[in-house]
């Protein structure tokens, strides 16, 4: 993981836990929220992050056990 958003995300959800995504975009920043869904997809395909489908607005993220 070499990516700045992504290093951002886990930052956050280690701080937090967990957070919605809505959480994520306060976080961010507008400029971010088009990516943000893109990116957090990549990272649970990579183990990084776990989330319950479908992923939207309010589904909750958490780092993986």
């Amino acid at each position: 993981m070499n990516e700045p958003t992504q290093e951002l995300i886990v930052s956050e959800l280690r701080r937090r836990l967990r957070a919605s995504m809505a959480d994520l975009t306060q976080v961010l920043g507008l400029q971010f929220a088009s990516m943000i869904p893109q990116e957090i997809q990549r990272m649970k395909v990579s183990g990084l992050v776990v989330y319950d489908e479908p992923l939207g607005p309010y589904s909750v993220i958490s780092l993986p056990r």
